[in-house]
């Protein structure tokens, strides 16, 4: 089953009417059937949920009517759209089914093309929901992430003003008390843009400004803004150019992607390590490989490597603050561009993170 593909749980107590929607929806969905009441509220709880249930009235054991109550009483299926499918056709009917919590009602003998079209509004109807609660989920994580990792630099900021304002210090201490001041709206204000790209990204209310763009300089434009962040560590970064292409970007959200895979490598690679950084391409697409010398990443935890706020085992080498944003951004950039982001271990240490891009041609 793909993963996208929507699941709907067909319950009928006939032969004959499971093979007619059956065959009218497997090409489109997944289909899972029940022949009874007692199998449907069984089945409906198998994960991954139905995004839809189609369900007959008339069956010997629970009558379609019951088994809509019990769903919508059950806190796990409540949200599942149930159609009655049915032969029946007196109003009562299909007030009752309405009110123990049917969306719809398709009646036999039914058309198939109208049939298909209610049943496909209605899963889409789901999916919206179901992406508007993960929408919101994110919001709700958004807030958290913010007041907690905001709150200890907002301190530091305003005791260190304060003191700054009251007390007669010497040069020296306003200085460093200056410099602490700046390191950490700098980290605020790092938390705060990345909170915002995920925030657009993710809700997908954003548009690529694509261009034909010399992808070897882009890489070395940002790879040497990000030198000095490295010679801090005593870190090395070796750029390894190929000769490519000119790919279809947007300069500006590929330059995130390797702002973020860089200053990741250089987080968690040890003092005096150095990075190598590749660009160049394979077949139809280019791309760009990062590859560091730190402790790499746990096989387990890779299938988490992209998600939003995910800390893994790992820690950076000289305990850098990390948000858990930076992936996540890199690959909703990465997908937007119908590109491709894989991660690996280097043979003896290290992480190997490679993101491919259609070139300019291929697009």
């Amino acid at each position: 089953m793909n993963a996208d593909q929507a699941k709907i749980l067909i319950v009928d107590d006939e032969t004959t009417n499971i093979d007619v929607l059956v065959g009218l929806l497997e090409n489109q969905y997944k289909t899972v059937v029940a022949k009874n009441g007692e199998q449907a509220l069984k089945r409906a709880k198998v994960a991954p949920l139905p995004d839809l249930i189609l369900l007959d009235i008339m069956m010997p054991d629970i009558d379609g009517f019951e088994v809509c109550r019990r769903l919508k009483e059950d806190a796990e299926t409540r949200t599942i759209p149930i159609i009655f499918i049915t032969g029946r056709e007196s109003e009562q009917d299909e007030t009752k089914g309405l009110t123990v919590g049917a969306v719809d009602f398709i009646r036999k003998p039914f058309s198939p093309i109208v049939a298909l079209a209610r049943i496909q509004t209605h899963v889409a109807l789901q999916r919206q929901r179901h992406r508007l609660l993960e929408l919101n989920a994110i919001k709700n994580r958004f807030l958290g992430m913010a007041a907690h990792d905001l709150r200890n630099p907002l301190n530091s900021i305003s005791g260190l003003s304060e003191i700054l304002l009251t007390m007669q210090l010497e040069e020296s201490e306003k200085r460093s008390f200056i410099q602490t001041i700046h390191d950490v709206s700098g980290q605020m204000l790092k938390l705060i843009h990345d909170l915002l790209d995920v925030s657009t990204l993710e809700s997908g209310h954003f548009a690529l400004e694509k261009r034909p763009c010399d992808l070897g300089a882009l890489v070395g434009e940002r790879v040497e803004l990000l030198k000095f962040t490295a010679r801090q560590k005593g870190i090395t970064i070796r750029i390894e150019r190929q000769e490519i292409l000119e790919a279809a970007l947007d300069p500006d959200r590929v330059a995130q992607v390797i702002d973020n895979l860089v200053s990741n490598a250089i987080k968690f690679s040890p003092v005096d390590g150095e990075i190598v950084v590749r660009v160049g391409c394979e077949g139809q697409r280019v791309f760009v490989q990062v590859r560091d010398q730190g402790p790499g990443i746990p096989e387990q935890e890779h299938h988490r490597l992209f998600g939003a706020f995910e800390k893994l085992s790992t820690r950076p080498t000289a305990k850098e603050k990390s948000t858990g944003l930076g992936l996540s951004i890199v690959k909703s950039i990465v997908d937007a561009h119908h590109g491709e982001i894989l991660v690996a271990n280097g043979t003896e240490r290290g992480a190997i993170f490679t993101c491919y891009l259609p070139m300019a041609d291929a697009v």
